[in-house]
């Protein structure tokens, strides 16, 4: 019986541990950048590793009317592909500390 709360004890000091490791991670997810780019680099979507948007770039050769339909298009495919790379890019942070516990990490 006494080993189950020794048991608990460590588990609880292990939480607390991945806690303040996570919260690390976090502060860390907002200082890091990823960049995707489209229509040759003339489209460019930067954000944090949180995923805050820091930065669009659209070239202005993109900005004639019969170009607005395109470059819709390419901000949906780049804003995607940088969301992913902020997800991915966080989930293998969190996975380094959380062991597999938490889904999708």
């Amino acid at each position: 019986m006494l080993d189950k709360f020794k048991d608990m004890g460590k588990l609880l000091k292990q939480a607390k541990e991945m806690q303040g490791q996570m919260k690390e991670i976090q502060k860390e997810l907002k200082s890091l950048r990823v960049t995707e780019e489209a229509e040759g680099g003339k489209i460019k979507v930067t954000l944090t590793g949180d995923m805050d948007v820091v930065e669009v770039v659209v070239d202005p050769s993109l900005m004639s009317t019969d170009q607005h339909s395109k470059v819709q298009k390419a901000l949906k495919v780049v804003m995607d592909k940088a969301i992913k790379k902020s997800k991915d890019l966080a989930s293998s942070k969190l996975a380094k500390i959380s062991g597999g516990l938490i889904p999708g990490a």
